[in-house]
């Protein structure tokens, strides 16, 4: 009997309004404490306080996962930002006494779970996740292509500029440059077509393929995936409100019933008196 109070207590506190927004304050916090952490000036003093603060939030976030799998058991693990939440916490756990800033810095992944609290970023999440399989195919498309004209690159001008196109690895990464407009003109192509003039047929070709036409395929499978998950949620608000609907119109009619009930028992009573 004890034990049951004590979850219906949990279980209000975890679906009380303001919990998520306390918890949202506390990840703003924590990330602002591993934030200002990284400073170098900081005094022996500062860090212990400010690695206290870390370590009480750290907490209030196991405290929040341990209600969670006590109120929803085996439910938890349907949610996948429970899933998150329990990795990030228990790495956040395992990782509390590391000295290695790397670790320590794994723990800035907890700024996530502020998500939960933002529709509309889930959303840009959940889509982001949603296009990786189709995107997937997309970055191998591109991967063959940096290879075949990395290979071309080093065979044409590798002998005359080794360091643009020394190798195969050299190649690759001068064609990502170029791929993303940094420099690409006055560093790679300029100098390499002052040597070889008809350079530029390789150049326009390679930026065709990739910056102009692969990469907006990319674009539009992140927006059409975008599209189809807020479709649904609002596909899901609509049944949810629906629903809710529902229930209201019953329980207005239950509500209804009784007081004709009760409007007839009181008519029964007036004319009993009226009898007697």
């Amino acid at each position: 009997m004890e034990w049951s109070l004590v979850m219906d207590v949990l279980q209000k506190v975890l679906h009380w309004k303001h919990t998520q927004k306390i918890i949202t304050a506390v990840i703003i916090l924590n990330a602002a404490v591993l934030g200002v952490l990284t400073d170098q000036t900081l005094s022996a003093e500062e860090v212990l306080f400010l690695e206290a603060i870390d370590k009480a939030c750290l907490v209030i976030f196991t405290i929040e996962l341990i209600t969670k799998l006590l109120v929803y058991r085996r439910n938890f693990w349907s949610e996948g930002w429970n899933i998150f939440d329990f990795v990030i916490v228990l790495s956040s756990i395992i990782f509390i006494s590391s000295s290695i800033s790397v670790i320590r810095a794994f723990r800035i992944f907890r700024l996530l779970k502020a998500l939960t609290e933002f529709p509309e970023l889930q959303i840009l999440v959940s889509s982001m996740l949603k296009a990786i399989p189709s995107m997937s195919w997309a970055l191998l498309l591109l991967f063959i292509i940096f290879y075949i004209f990395g290979v071309f690159g080093s065979t044409l001008f590798g002998e005359t500029f080794p360091e643009l196109f020394g190798d195969i690895g050299g190649s690759m990464f001068t064609l990502f440059q170029v791929m993303t407009f940094e420099s690409w003109a006055t560093a790679v192509a300029r100098p390499i077509m002052a040597v070889y003039p008809y350079a530029w047929i390789f150049f326009l070709v390679f930026i065709l393929l990739t910056a102009i036409t692969l990469l907006n395929v990319m674009v539009g499978i992140v927006v059409e995936a975008v599209g189809t998950i807020s479709e649904a949620v609002k596909r899901k608000q609509r049944d949810a409100a629906a629903e809710n609907e529902g229930s209201d119109v019953c329980e207005a009619d239950e509500i209804e019933t009784e007081i004709r009930k009760h409007l007839e028992q009181i008519d029964e009573l007036l004319k009993t008196r009226k009898l007697s």
